[in-house]
């Protein structure tokens, strides 16, 4: 599995100063996973734990490790603050607002613990082994580090997964990443547990915990006394960067309460009157204007640009950071970030993605695809048989409630199979594959998904039994070929949809299931696609209205039936089932 240059080039977006505060925050994550790793350490023994440290130490403790280490914490902690008095509001997503929160509480724990170790040796000569500081801190300290490991965890943990959620690959691999950061952590609270109980019972000696301080040159009250003025000054510190950073946002706010407001129109949504000085995104937070943001305004992603329909002149042009995130997706000149953008004069927007629709995966797509391109696909059609003489008679809340279930075992197997569902209709859906991976790759996703549709079906009617009395029933219609991929609509029914005549052909060979009997009706095109090329496959030639010549398609039985090679995520060899059947027959 490797890196694409699309991925690359969205995880390098931002500013310079954003790209050197990530570039700190993972160089700190680093070092406290190798901490955390030693903590768990205790699991075995304390001999294990301080040989690790002491490994640790040769790159930690070293001039230039140390030099890195202050400086990635001092400008980490500094970017911070500034980022943070910049803001013209704090309404931001619950995501943002728990960095921020974890991030302001990590210096009133961490600074003073970097006093009783790193300064207590640098300056007092205190050997600051694991016997030391396990022995200062279990277990008078023991909740208080326990709370610091946890909240720098994740407030890292955080920070990355709203970093990599970009990248196509980041979210493959997302379930091994989420047990190994659940696991570190818990080890690490595991050793310090075990090995701190080993410690405390074995210094409950008093001559063992004599020759344990003269081991560790451990402070006397002069420096003991010493030590906790330098805790509490870091704490005075920290605490008055925060109050002047509070102090800035208030100024700010004061100034712009005292300007001449400036009217911003939301095409599709409402007109709000603004100081200049906040970001278009913080005007739409502060405002309740739903407005999408993936990357939290810091320039990497596309998803929360605007047209600017009235009063672009009025605007600087954009800097670096935005127009290489602007060029990515081939914007025109009218698009900009509203992360970047600071109205001081009028300004009409048209939003072109929906706040509903930011996860992710919606990230990706609108990253490529959303300016408009043609690329061949596969499109999955789906209706469910019967439903109109099937939902007569019945209340409005039991029909909704059926097709929930339904679509949940449908969509589940379409999204399981890497498919997107582009449309709801009714009791019908149309769904995409091979926007990532291709055609060849979104045919084998569309057949896949076409049998746990079957599979998943068996469940539905499991559950619907008693309430419906009959079994639901399903026609599916495949066909791949080139499709216009692009956000269609007007301000907020703006989507990211498909349109072509492959989806009117998937749509024709749904209809030919029901009329001949099968679950399933694909093209000849989405069988070669896929790999499925036997010289005695039975097809049908037909002809589709809007298509020149006829259209060779297969029919099978039920999806469970597709050959299995066909279900495998690579080529394989095997017989075509017996389901296979031609259409005259």
């Amino acid at each position: 599995m490797m890196w694409n240059s699309s991925e690359y080039q969205v995880l390098q977006r931002g500013a310079v100063l954003q790209k050197i505060s990530l570039a700190c925050g993972l160089i700190l994550f680093l070092f406290a996973g190798t901490h955390f790793l030693n903590h768990a350490l205790g699991l075995i023994n304390l001999d294990t734990m301080v040989t690790f440290q002491e490994w640790r130490w040769v790159v930690t403790r070293s001039l230039p490790g140390g030099i890195i280490l202050l400086a990635a914490l001092l400008f980490h902690m500094g970017h911070g603050l500034y980022k943070l008095s910049g803001r013209s509001t704090l309404r931001l997503p619950a995501w943002e607002l728990a960095q921020i929160g974890l991030g302001l509480m990590i210096p009133f724990l961490l600074l003073p613990h970097i006093v009783n170790t790193r300064v207590a040796h640098t300056f007092l000569g205190v050997q600051d082994t694991y016997l030391y500081e396990l022995a200062k801190l279990w277990p008078a300290s023991a909740i208080t580090q326990s709370l610091l490991l946890a909240i720098v965890w994740l407030h890292g943990c955080i920070g990355i997964h709203h970093w990599l959620r970009l990248s196509p690959i980041y979210r493959t691999i997302q379930p091994i990443l989420l047990f190994i950061a659940i696991a570190i952590p818990l080890a690490a609270l595991g050793g310090f547990m075990v090995a701190g109980r080993v410690v405390a019972s074995t210094i409950g000696d008093p001559a063992i915990f004599d020759r344990v301080k003269q081991a560790t040159s451990w402070p006397d009250a002069v420096a003991s006394d010493r030590l906790g003025q330098y805790r509490d000054l870091v704490r005075v510190v920290f605490a008055a960067l925060l109050v002047a950073s509070a102090g800035v946002i208030a100024w700010g706010k004061y100034k712009r309460s005292a300007v001449k407001k400036v009217a911003i129109r939301y095409i599709g949504g409402p007109v709000v009157n603004v100081a200049p000085g906040a970001t278009l995104l913080e005007i739409s937070r502060m405002n309740g204007v739903p407005h999408a943001s993936v990357c939290g305004g810091r320039a990497r992603c596309s998803t929360c640009r605007v047209r600017i329909e009235e009063g672009a002149e009025s605007l600087p042009p954009p800097v670096f950071p935005e127009t290489l995130t602007l060029a990515s997706i081939a914007a025109p000149s009218n698009i900009r970030l509203a992360c970047q953008i600071r109205p001081n004069h009028p300004l009409t927007v048209t939003r072109l993605l929906r706040a509903a629709s930011t996860g992710p995966d919606a990230a990706f797509l609108e990253e490529t695809d959303s300016a408009g391109v043609e690329k061949p696909l596969a499109v999955l059609f789906l209706d469910l048989r019967d439903f109109t003489n099937l939902s007569n008679g019945r209340l409005p809340y039991d029909v909704v409630y059926i097709l929930n279930q339904f679509f949940a075992g449908a969509g589940m197997a379409i999204t399981g199979n890497g498919g997107w569902i582009d449309k709801v209709m009714g009791d019908g859906l149309l769904a995409v594959f091979g926007q990532r991976l291709g055609v060849e790759a979104g045919c084998r996703q569309a057949l896949r998904a076409a049998r746990d549709i079957d599979l998943a079906l068996d469940h539905v009617n499991a559950k619907l039994e008693a309430e419906i009395g009959q079994p639901l029933r399903i026609g599916i219609g495949i066909h791949a070929g080139p499709l216009l991929v692009g956000r269609i609509g007007y301000g907020e029914a703006v989507e990211l949809t498909v349109v072509g005549t492959v989806v009117n052909v998937a749509s024709r060979l749904e209809s030919i299931a029901k009329e001949k009997g099968f679950q399933i009706v694909l093209s000849r095109d989405v069988a070669r696609h896929a790999g499925w090329i036997d010289n005695e496959l039975a097809a049908t030639k037909i002809n589709v209205r809007g298509v020149e010549g006829q259209i060779e398609v297969i029919g099978v039985a039920r999806g469970r039936d597709l050959p299995t090679r066909l279900l495998a995520p690579i080529e394989g060899a095997g017989d075509p089932v017996s389901t296979i059947h031609r259409f005259g027959t």
